[in-house]
Parts: structure tokens; C-alpha cells; sequence
């Protein structure tokens, strides 16, 4: 697995579509997802595209902080092309514009298992679909080239769209852990909070989960 997700983040320019995840919607292309290789950290526009996506989107995330192309960019490098078991892509339209992100993390190569992460619409494209149809072609290589048998993902309970995509994908919520929130100056985080029941709680983070088997049968209904 460490092997497959390396050669993508160190795919080389010359042969980049190669390693790119085409995106169908009713047996047609309609975009495709590139993944962020080593190239991309000199890449001006994706670093900034990046960066404004994760601002204008972070009540949706635990933390919340100022965020820099530079920062973005260090970001990438140490968390995403210096990690084992992770990779980002850019989902990108029918004419190979940047439109959103989304990637697998913290791959368990004996559970066979990833979490679905980072998802982002940073703009609509020409398909207004084309997020749901990316996670649906994500999972389906994650299934095929790293032998995936359960995904699953962590969204705020209160992200009430992006729960209705991940039900319409047959993820299934499994577990909610209520959230208190932590602001230390420029910086808000929500942790977990234990001691606290769901009415006391200020926000819930959702576990979903989806087996193969499931995912499969999701595939076949948007074919």
C-alpha cells in the first residue's frame, strides 16, 4: 500500500495523467481526480486554490485557525507527501479545472480499512454532481488498487449537507462523540469531551462507515 500511494505522490510530470482517477457519471467522463504530487508545492495556483477552500470552509473542520499559502504549503509536504499512509487529489472538471479535494487517510493495512478525508467543494462545476461522483470513483480505486474493505469518515454532526452525500454513498453512522470547544488566541479547536451527554454538548463528531460489499451495490445505482 505505502508503495502504491508513494508512486502517485511522486508521479512525474510527463506522466501525470497516468495516475489521475477519471470521474464518469452514466459511462461518460465528466472530470477526473489528479493526485498532489511533489511537483505541486511549486505550483502558485493550487497552493492558493487550497488555501482558499480550507478558509472559506472551516467551521467544517475540529480546527480553525488563520490559514497561508505557506502555511498550505508545509501542510502538503508534511502531512500529505511525507505521510505513509495518506494522499490528497484535486477534483478536477471535464476541462481539467480544480473544483474541490478529497483523499484517504490512516490506511490500516491489516483491517484493511482508510478514512475518507479532507472532502471539499471549492467551487461548482459544469457537472453540480461531480463531488458525490468523486467519492464514488475514489472508493472504487481505493477498493481495487489498495484492497479496501471498509472506509469510513468523521464529519460534524452538524454538517447536515455533507451527511446527506455520505448517505446517499451507503456510509452509515456507527458513533458520535460530543465536542467542546477550545480557543487559545487566534486558534479554536473542538475536542472531544467525554464527560458530557449529547444535550450538553456543544457540537457531536459522526463516525460513518461503509463496507465493500455496500459500496459496490451504491456504484451500481449510479451507473
Amino acid at each position: 500500500m505505502k508503495s502504491i500511494l508513494r508512486a502517485y505522490k511522486h508521479a512525474p510530470e510527463a506522466h501525470l495523467s497516468s495516475y489521475c482517477i477519471p470521474i464518469f457519471v452514466d459511462g461518460k467522463s465528466c472530470g477526473r481526480l489528479r493526485p498532489l504530487t511533489i511537483d505541486s508545492l511549486h505550483r502558485e495556483e493550487e497552493m492558493r486554490l487550497l488555501t482558499e477552500w480550507r478558509g472559506a470552509s472551516a467551521e467544517w473542520f475540529t480546527s480553525q485557525f488563520p490559514v497561508t499559502v505557506e502555511g498550505t504549503r508545509q501542510w502538503v509536504d508534511e502531512q500529505i507527501l511525507q505521510a505513509d499512509d495518506r494522499i490528497l487529489f484535486l477534483v478536477e472538471d471535464e476541462d481539467m479545472t480544480p473544483i474541490g479535494q478529497v483523499g484517504l487517510l490512516h490506511y490500516d493495512e491489516d483491517k484493511k480499512e482508510c478514512e475518507f478525508d479532507n472532502l471539499l467543494r471549492g467551487r461548482k462545476g459544469r457537472f453540480g454532481n461531480i463531488i458525490l461522483y468523486a467519492l464514488l470513483a475514489l472508493g472504487e480505486w481505493g477498493i481495487r488498487q489498495l484492497g479496501l474493505q471498509t472506509g469510513y469518515l468523521n464529519v460534524l454532526g452538524d454538517n447536515h449537507r455533507a451527511m446527506h452525500i455520505y448517505r446517499k454513498l451507503g456510509f452509515r453512522e456507527v458513533r458520535r462523540v460530543p465536542l467542546r470547544k477550545v480557543t487559545e488566541g487566534d486558534v479554536t479547536r473542538w475536542v472531544t469531551a467525554p464527560e458530557l451527554s449529547g444535550g450538553e454538548a456543544e457540537r457531536e463528531l459522526v463516525t460513518m462507515s461503509v463496507a465493500t460489499d455496500a459500496y459496490y451495490e451504491i456504484i451500481k445505482q449510479f451507473q
